[in-house]
């Protein structure tokens, strides 16, 4: 059991994204759901154009697209833009702490790169194990299929060059069975830009939490640079405590706010005597 170590204990960037795309989930599926009951209860209300517009002003809502069934895709399309705000925003999270406190060089983006490309150089600058390369992929792909959404109304130099990294990116995954993953076998994904669904969006977001813990597994961490950026207030209360609860305690914080790998327990002597000194 981990030592409670008061108002620093936080969530360390991995279980941060895990909560937050599960309320990401909890709202898309709510979404889904109340997609499915309209047009169930609907599908007569939204055969026409007439009809449709009866339906929005009975229920005082002015819409401005009443292409039903253009606007049921859309819907899935916003489910993977969703998912990959939330993979973003992780990497943008363990880019800013590789900055700080990684234990190797960070190598900055290059030009056009994006932020999953630019992490995954980082932590894993040798040739991907095969089963995370596909995921990659994935994720790859439907990075583009949220470009090319969120991009649709961009010129048409934009939109063309967007488009072409797609169709790329489509074409990759291809090479790859994803029935024959448990976790995807019941899905009728991945499927194209024009027929994302409800399972393309399950895919994406499981495929998420697997390579985003695969990468946090890989971050190497330079616990000094922690110790020495550790508020002063708190270490001022660790350097009450003998070497031996010390020691404990910097364990326990190291692996709730960070990660832990076998070269800690040559250095935590070391991070002791960092706390003393202080």
């Amino acid at each position: 059991m981990l030592m409670k170590i008061g108002k620093m204990q936080e969530k360390n960037v991995l279980n941060r994204f895990k909560d937050i795309l599960g309320q990401y989930c909890a709202i898309c599926q709510f979404m889904e759901l109340s997609k499915r009951c309209f047009v169930n209860d609907h599908a007569q209300d939204i055969v026409s154009r007439e009809k449709f517009i009866c339906l929005a002003t009975k229920n005082e809502v002015t819409l401005t697209n009443y292409d039903a069934e253009a606007m049921i895709y859309a819907i899935s399309r916003n489910y993977i833009v969703n998912v990959h705000l939330c993979l973003e925003t992780f990497l943008k999270e363990v880019e800013e702490q590789l900055k700080i406190y990684g234990r190797n060089t960070y190598q900055v983006r290059l030009t056009g790169e994006s932020y999953l490309s630019c992490i995954t150089r980082n932590l894993v600058p040798e040739k991907l194990p095969k089963n995370i390369q596909e995921i990659y992929d994935l994720c790859e792909y439907y990075r583009f299929v949220r470009n090319l959404s969120v991009h649709n109304l961009c010129n048409v130099g934009k939109r063309a060059e967007v488009y072409k990294n797609y169709v790329r990116a489509y074409n990759q995954i291809q090479k790859y069975n994803y029935k024959k993953d448990a976790k995807f076998d019941k899905l009728s994904a991945p499927n194209e830009y024009a027929n994302i669904s409800f399972d393309d969006f399950v895919m994406f977001a499981r495929s998420c939490v697997e390579l985003a813990t695969y990468l946090f597994q890989n971050i190497a961490y330079d616990y000094e640079k922690i110790i020495l950026k550790i508020p002063h207030k708190q270490i001022v209360k660790w350097k009450r405590y003998d070497r031996q609860r010390c020691e404990r305690v910097i364990v326990a914080y190291l692996n709730t706010v960070f990660a832990v790998d076998h070269t800690l327990e040559g250095q935590i002597s070391h991070l002791v005597d960092l706390v003393m000194a202080q």
